[in-house]
């Protein structure tokens, strides 16, 4: 018997089933096709990555300047309490040049941004966060005092891990995390740093940087990003400057180069790496029909 005869005969017997009746890809329908039955045309309509988004490089680089701003938002924080810290850096010099800034972005993102924003009423709820603040700041102060040090670095560093991932990175209106879960979570990072501070003025400083740089950067930045995309990567850039000279005064050279080895990770070795896995994909699509069992009255 020559070896073909097993297939041929395979064959046969498949096309003398198919001439009964037609077979139907349900499994609820007596067929006088044996269980295990496989026809010819069963994956004729099966299609192979149908779905999958081809990347671009540089696309996928500018968009990591997002995650990349953010990061650097915590990262600067970082940098100041440190310096406020061990170096004793006057709090009251960031909260002031923060507030500046602030007041430079409010007024560009009024007038470019064609925004009908009530001064007067912005004017009330910043005096009224500053009272609230300076009123706390003498509790916010004693808040930890029986927590020892190492507890309080080491929630702070937790609290600041959960900012980075649960930040809202979109730019259009659809949200998949509420934004305040990540300015919370990073104002509850700041008030515990902040009780570490020898007096109250500099819990007072310290926190009000801490709202400009976690609760209104981020909606400048948002903003920014959807208005021009330039202005986003400049201010992306002044980021990563100001971050650089800060991990290089508190760290040196070891922790500058490990900034700098994460910033160009993120914009360019990740991409990179993203697009080299797609040819691993292997997604699989077909016409899988739903099952309808028919019921019968007793």
């Amino acid at each position: 018997m020559s070896p073909e005869s097993s297939p041929k005969r395979k064959i046969r017997k498949q096309r003398t089933l198919e001439s009964r009746k037609p077979w139907r890809k349900l499994l609820w329908v007596h067929q006088p096709y044996p269980d295990n039955y496989v026809d010819l045309s069963f994956l004729s309509q099966l299609k192979r990555n149908m779905h999958v988004q081809q990347y671009s490089f540089w696309a996928l680089s500018s968009d990591s300047t997002v995650i990349i701003s953010h990061v650097a938002t915590v990262v600067l924080f970082a940098c100041v309490f440190i310096v406020i810290y061990n170096f004793d850096w006057n709090p009251a010099w960031f909260a002031g040049s923060g507030s500046i800034c602030t007041l430079i972005a409010y007024f560009i993102w009024v007038y470019l941004g064609d925004n009908s924003t009530n001064i007067s009423a912005t004017s009330k709820s910043a005096t009224l966060i500053v009272s609230t603040l300076l009123g706390l700041s003498p509790v916010l102060k004693s808040l930890t005092q029986s927590t020892s040090s190492d507890s309080i670095w080491a929630i702070s560093v937790w609290l600041f891990i959960l900012n980075i991932f649960f930040h809202d990175y979109s730019v259009g209106p659809q949200k998949t995390v509420p934004p305040t879960l990540s300015t919370n979570v990073a104002i509850a990072a700041a008030i515990v740093l902040a009780s570490r501070l020898s007096t109250t003025l500099s819990v007072f400083g310290f926190l009000l940087f801490s709202i400009q740089i976690f609760g209104l950067f981020p909606v400048f930045s948002r903003w920014l990003r959807s208005y021009s995309f330039p202005g986003h990567l400049l201010l992306t850039a002044f980021l990563i400057s100001i971050t650089e000279y800060g991990t290089f005064l508190i760290g040196g050279w070891w922790a500058l180069g490990v900034w700098t080895a994460a910033i160009i990770s993120a914009a360019f070795l990740a991409p990179g790496w993203l697009i080299a896995l797609q040819k691993y994909k292997n997604e699989i699509q077909g016409p899988w029909d739903t099952a309808k069992p028919v019921l019968r009255s007793r």
